[in-house]
C-alpha cells in the first residue's frame, strides 16, 4: 500500500513538473527574446518554484519506492535502467541549478534573451534543451516497463544522447533563425 501511494506521488508530481514546464516554455517562446514584463518575470520564477517542488517530491519519493525495492528484493538494485534514470535525473537536477542561477537571469534581463551576448544565448539554448530533454527522458524512463533488467545503462544513455543531440540541432536552428529576424528588424 505505501509503494503504490508512493508512485502515485511521484506520478502527480511528474505530471505536474512537466505541466508546469511545457506551459512556461510556451510562454518564454511567445516573447520571442524580447525583454520580459514584470507579470512574466513574476510567472517565471513563481512557475520555477513549482517545478523545484516537484524536483524535491521526486527526488524523495524516487528515493523511497528504491529503498522499498530494494528491501523487498536486493537484485533491484542491479536494473541498469534504474541507474540510468539516476543519472539523467542528476543532470536535470544540476542543470536546473544552472537555469535558476544563470539563465533565467539572463532571460529576465532588461535587454532580454536577444539583448545577451551571444555566448550567454547559447548558454541559455543548452540550458533550456538539457531541461526539456531530460524531464521528458526521465518521465519515459519512468513508463518503460520493458526496459527493466534488459536495456544495458549504456544503452539507454545512447538513445538519451541522440535525443539529446537532435533537440539541440533543432535549438541551435530555431536560435539562428531567431537571431536572423532580430537582424533583420534592426537594419
Amino acid at each position: 500500500m505505501l509503494k503504490t501511494l508512493l508512485v502515485y506521488i511521484h506520478l502527480i508530481a511528474a505530471c505536474l513538473a512537466i505541466g508546469v514546464l511545457l506551459v512556461q516554455d510556451i510562454a518564454l517562446a511567445k516573447w520571442r527574446g524580447r525583454a520580459m514584463d514584470a507579470a512574466a518575470i513574476e510567472n517565471l520564477h513563481r512557475n520555477s518554484g513549482l517545478v523545484t517542488l516537484a524536483l524535491v517530491v521526486l527526488w524523495v519519493s524516487g528515493l523511497v519506492i528504491v529503498a522499498i525495492g530494494y528491501l523487498d528484493n536486493p537484485a533491484y538494485l542491479m536494473n541498469q535502467k534504474l541507474w540510468a534514470k539516476f543519472t539523467v535525473v542528476s543532470i536535470l537536477t544540476l542543470n536546473g541549478l544552472f537555469l535558476h542561477h544563470y539563465s533565467f537571469r539572463v532571460l529576465t534581463s532588461p535587454a532580454g534573451f536577444i539583448g545577451a551576448s551571444r555566448m550567454a544565448q547559447f548558454l541559455v539554448l543548452v540550458t533550456a534543451v538539457i531541461s526539456l530533454v531530460s524531464w521528458l527522458y526521465s518521465c519515459y524512463l519512468g513508463i518503460a516497463r520493458p526496459w527493466n533488467n534488459v536495456a544495458p545503462y549504456a544503452y539507454v544513455m545512447i538513445v538519451y544522447s541522440v535525443v539529446m543531440t537532435i533537440a539541440l540541432a533543432i535549438g541551435l536552428e530555431v536560435w539562428r533563425e531567431l537571431r536572423k529576424e532580430f537582424r533583420l528588424l534592426a537594419h
